[in-house]
């Protein structure tokens, strides 16, 4: 194990327990700021605040403090000839006004071109992020996260213990969402190493038939053999009546070394 990886760990067990320590805030800090007299807002704030509040349940805002259950599935289909079908489930909770602990469990089958096909468990992901910083529309969170080797076969996972950090930033206007997600990876396996970056758009104006677009992109610098991959991701979505996000979408290569030949993903969120 690395130098670089063991002050990751440390640097990752850090913010864990400092999310455990903020988990109850002091009331005292609550009733003052519920004290507080209320700006007035012209009609137009006011319409602004309305739309942004109810794309709140679209769940994509990356700094939003909510608890949720999600499963994601998602059908690849690589250029060797291997098709992957992967399903995650991931449940965040909300243990205090600022922080959200999380975690994520890959169910995979994979059918390899040989003929070969391996089904199991993948790697599992803890997680942890903290509101830091919110001024007027722009809000700031920090995270990190551990990556458990627990893959149940080789296909299914990358073989190695991982940590990551990163930033989370968002810009709210109403009905729009920009935000950007910068990360580093540090794994045990240092083909793995990486720099990433994630920048999305989302307009999400709650219609009928469609509550949101989003559009993201995915940087990624491979620390170890200098490589760089760059991908568009396009994804559609639908609040239902009873607050229940359904979604589909895939996944377009840029540049770079990409496995992937056709990507499709489905998603279903409930916010709680």
């Amino acid at each position: 194990m690395n130098h670089t990886f063991k002050q990751l760990i440390t640097s990752c067990a850090f913010l864990f327990y400092a999310g455990a320590v903020n988990a109850e805030e002091p009331k005292e800090q609550v009733d003052s700021t519920q004290a507080q007299p209320a700006k007035e807002l012209t009609a137009e704030e006011m319409e602004l605040e309305a739309k942004q509040k109810a794309a709140e349940a679209t769940g994509l805002d990356p700094t939003q403090v909510v608890g949720r259950v999600e499963f994601n599935y998602s059908y690849i289909e690589k250029k060797n000839g291997t098709e992957r079908q992967s399903g995650i489930l991931a449940l965040d909770k909300d243990i205090s006004k600022k922080t959200v602990i999380g975690m994520e469990i890959p169910l995979a089958t994979a059918q390899l071109a040989n003929g070969d096909e391996q089904n199991g468990i993948g790697d599992v992901k803890l997680q942890i992020r903290h509101l830091a910083f919110v001024k007027g529309k722009f809000v700031t969170s920090f995270g990190s996260s551990v990556t458990l080797d627990t893959s149940s076969e080789d296909q299914l996972g990358d073989n190695a213990h991982a940590i990551g950090v990163g930033m989370f930033n968002a810009w709210k206007h109403g009905e729009w969402l920009v935000a950007n997600v910068t990360s580093v990876k540090v794994s045990e396996d240092e083909n793995y190493d990486s720099v990433s970056l994630s920048p999305i758009v989302a307009y999400q104006p709650m219609a009928k038939y469609l509550s949101y677009v989003r559009v993201a992109g995915s940087y990624v610098l491979r620390t170890d053999s200098g490589d760089s991959i760059t991908n568009a991701y396009v994804n559609l979505g639908k609040v239902m009546p009873n607050k229940d996000v359904y979604s589909f979408g895939t996944k377009f290569n840029i540049s770079g070394p990409d496995d992937d030949d056709f990507v499709l993903f489905l998603g279903y969120r409930r916010l709680f």
